[in-house]
Parts: C-alpha cells; structure tokens; sequence
C-alpha cells in the first residue's frame, strides 16, 4: 500500500512517544530551537483539579524552529512548584525544548489525542500569528514521572514549512 508523504509525516508524528524534538531533528536534519512566544501565570481549575496541581499554573507558548524556519507551535501547562519537586531542573524562561530538558529524568508519555484542530485550539492560550491554514495536525500529551502528571502538552505541527524544509533536502 502506498502512502503520500503527507501521511508518513503525520505518522510518524502522531505515533512518536519518545522525544517530539529528537524526531523534528531527524526529519529536518537539523537543530530546533524554541523560541519562547509567551510565558504566564494562569489560573486553571480543570488542569489543577484533573491533575491535582496547584491553582497557580505556569503556560509556556513556543515556537520550535528548524534553520530559522516555524515547524511547531507548542503549549505547555505545568505546575511550577511540582516541578521544583525534580532535582536540578529548571524550565521557566528556559530556551531548551521541553523534551531535551526531560532525557534527565525516568518519565514517559501518555498521548491524549492525535489529529487535526482549527487554529482556535491554541489561541485560547496564545496567538499564534503564523497560522494561516484552516485545520493542523495536533497531538497532545502528558508528561508522567512516578506516577504523577508533570506537563501537559499540545503541539502543532506547521506541516508546509516542514514540507518546504524536507523538499529542500530530500533526494528521491
């Protein structure tokens, strides 16, 4: 059965549980960077009460780069003082990805949903002013270590700037 690379892209997204970052790099063939678009306290009762954090919650908005060009829009909620929690790990204003941050500690990953979102899905966080498509692939997910919920995360992948770039290097 044939697949279009649209579709190997997605799955290979979508089905990834180990480092989003890790893979972003192997496709790109190049290093991500985050750029942080916004970092907040918010107050959150849903993500306090399903995760039994705290009322004060931080959400980090960040763009992941690859050759200067935007391939992913991420959100991550956390509590911060649940984080302080793990040895020497810091991630407010930090600019290193979330998921090399964590390669430090034993964690895994557990996927809530994987598909596509009106861009509206995130600007309830931030606005993302590189969005310019109606529906995105989405995928998002929870960081667990011993047992508790650390992170919570949704990223969107900029598909066509990801096409643009393997276009680039591809030899096929």
């Amino acid at each position: 059965m044939k697949r279009n690379l649209k579709k190997v892209l997605s799955d290979i997204l979508f089905q990834n549980t180990g480092s989003t970052t890790s893979i972003l790099e192997a496709i790109t063939n190049k290093t991500v960077e985050v750029e942080i678009i916004q970092e907040r306290i918010i107050c959150d009762s849903d993500y306090s009460t399903q995760y039994n954090w705290g009322d004060s919650l931080v959400m980090r908005a960040t763009t992941l780069k690859a050759g200067g060009i935007d391939i992913s829009n991420n959100i991550v909620i956390y509590d911060a003082d649940k984080v302080k929690q793990l040895d020497d790990f810091c991630v407010q204003n930090c600019s290193i990805p979330i998921g090399k941050i964590l390669e430090k500690i034993d964690y895994r990953r557990v996927k809530i949903f994987s598909g596509l979102r009106k861009p509206a899905y995130l600007s309830k966080y931030c606005d993302f002013f590189n969005l310019t498509t109606t529906k995105y692939p989405v995928k998002e997910y929870q960081f667990i270590h011993n047992g508790e919920v650390y992170f919570h995360i949704i990223e969107l992948y900029l598909e066509d700037n990801l096409f643009d770039i393997l276009n680039g290097t591809l030899i096929i």
